[in-house]
């Protein structure tokens, strides 16, 4: 990391006036009597943050449109949809992310200049593009420039880059293991045949990119289960009129269709088995890559066609009680540990220059140009993990400033050690601290 400044703390005499907390040894959710009275300027209501997985999930709905008014809501998103996973997928690596300190080091409040955003370092990471929504955004991202840099620079140079998707049937009863299996054997035997080879050699290509995606049709009228598909960014020569594409089309539709038939995966229909679209199909594809499977820019893609693997943790985050959404993330977890998101055909990245880093490089890799907001003391930690606050602390971080996360920090001190908090209290304390993003010297 580079361009690194420490943030001084803020005089402590200048920061609002917290309620305390006190040892609740009865239920935290106590009835609305209990509660004290409502803060000045909080209008008589308190109202849940969603902040990783409590309270406040309905909004998070797969049909509701969710606008983030900035990247850090994002990212405040993001991590309540990753105590999500980690309830639903107990043991895994992704459980444990941005959990556990990395080496015995501090716990560390970074602040990218450019942004505005806050991160942790000094936490271990999961690297999962697959499992882990906070992981997976900011590897998507990496992922997604990459592809748009190739991109640019082989148009620069005369080519074009056509758009390939490729799918089978599919029904509700398929196992998903043995779909993508079959899928496999289907792809490896359509790229090994020799009219195939003929088709790409008359396109011009010299290489693709490959993306692996899935959703599930159990909201949709007919529910035909799994969906797992292929699109293809294929880099080729100076391009061709429509008559062109639709010959390409026809030649590679069969061929596909008997790999398929082959590989015991039945015969696609030409209307969905293969598409190939042209250049701007391809680059609208490529500037949104990434964007559906997780809430990036605060975008959550709406259940029409099926939902993904992250729509069916924002369903159980909207409702605990929707078991089959549960069920279906940890087969969906199970069946795509260790598959690639993207694959490049063998020297495309070198030839563009693009270099090799792993999903877990990236998901460690801090952001350039930032600032130290300060450390959080092991103790601290413990006690912003028992009141799930890990968003909490980022968000008022971003918006304010560190002396207002020491105030946040000492409300919850002894959450750890059995101090149970309401978290109406919780709410309360974060909208006050927010609500002051400045201070007066």
């Amino acid at each position: 990391m580079t361009g690194l400044t420490c943030v001084t703390q803020t005089d402590m005499k200048s920061l609002p006036v917290l309620p305390q907390a006190g040892n609740c040894a009865h239920n935290p959710f106590r009835p609305h009597s209990d509660h004290k009275p409502p803060m000045p300027g909080m209008g008589g209501s308190r109202q849940a943050h969603a902040l990783d997985g409590q309270g406040g999930a309905g909004a998070l709905g797969i049909n509701a449109k969710y606008v983030a008014p900035n990247p850090m809501d994002a990212r405040v998103q993001r991590f309540a949809l990753q105590s999500v996973a980690r309830a639903v997928l107990p043991g895994s690596r992704t459980s444990k992310c941005l959990r556990l300190r990395a080496h015995n080091s501090d716990v560390q409040v970074w602040k990218a200049v450019e942004y505005g955003t806050c991160q942790y370092a000094g936490l271990q990471t999961c690297g999962s593009v697959w499992t882990c929504p906070v992981c997976a955004a900011k590897i998507a991202e990496r992922r997604r420039a990459e592809v748009l840099a190739a991109m640019e620079s082989h148009k620069a140079s005369g080519g074009t880059v056509l758009l390939l998707t490729l799918t089978t049937p599919h029904q509700r009863g398929d196992d998903l293991g043995e779909l993508l299996a079959r899928q496999a054997k289907a792809v490896k035997s359509f790229w090994a045949d020799k009219t195939v080879r003929k088709v790409r050699e008359d396109m011009g290509t010299i290489g693709q990119i490959r993306a692996l995606e899935v959703t599930h049709g159990r909201r949709s009228p007919h529910n035909n289960g799994w969906h797992p598909h292929y699109h293809l960014l294929m880099f080729c020569g100076s391009g061709a009129d429509s008559a062109q594409l639709k010959d390409w089309s026809v030649r590679l539709y069969l061929r596909w269709a008997a790999c398929c038939v082959r590989a015991g995966l039945g015969e696609p229909s030409f209307e969905h088995g293969l598409k190939l679209h042209d250049g701007s199909k391809a680059a609208a594809y490529a500037s949104k890559w990434g964007l559906e499977d997780e809430i990036t820019k605060g975008h959550t893609k709406r259940a029409i066609h099926g939902e993904t693997p992250f729509d069916l943790l924002r369903s159980v985050l909207a409702d605990k009680a929707d078991k089959q959404a549960a069920a279906l993330f940890q087969e969906f977890a199970i069946q795509f540990k260790g598959k690639r998101q993207l694959h490049w055909s063998q020297g495309l990245k070198a030839r563009f220059a693009i270099g090799e880093q792993s999903d877990e490089e990236i998901s460690n890799h801090a952001e350039e140009s930032a600032v130290l907001m300060g450390l959080i003391t092991v103790d601290q930690w413990r006690d912003v993990l028992a009141v799930e606050a890990r968003a909490t602390v980022l968000e008022i971080a971003a918006r304010t400033t560190w002396g207002h996360v020491l105030r946040y920090l000492d409300f919850i001190q002894g959450a750890h050690s059995g101090t149970v908090f309401d978290p109406g209290d919780l709410a309360e304390v974060r909208q006050i601290l927010m609500s002051q993003p400045s201070m007066p010297p």
